[in-house]
């Protein structure tokens, strides 16, 4: 974990996905597409489970992205439709 924090982005059929953890504000976010769709206050080390969906020709995909508070680092997953989303950190 960066000391001001982490980005990782995974892609869905051509659909961005991406959670942001911004360690100065203690927030987490879930991106679909560049658009927020969930934030959570993470200030304290705990589970945080964040929701989001998007539809794609006609069929809606949910998202739920899970960060795991393991002080000083984190464990964070993103799952679409159930299935785990590869990510990659970003700069």
């Amino acid at each position: 974990m960066a000391i001001t924090g982490d980005h990782y982005i995974g892609t869905y059929e051509g659909h961005s996905v991406e959670l942001v953890r911004n360690n100065w504000h203690k927030t987490l976010t879930l991106l679909i597409n560049g658009h927020e769709v969930a934030r959570e206050l993470c200030a304290l080390p705990h589970i945080i489970t964040l929701n989001g969906a998007f539809v794609f020709e006609g069929t809606r995909h949910t998202v739920v992205a899970k960060s795991v508070s393991h002080f000083p680092s984190a464990a964070d997953t993103i799952e679409v439709d159930g299935a785990a989303l590869p990510l990659a950190r970003a700069k």
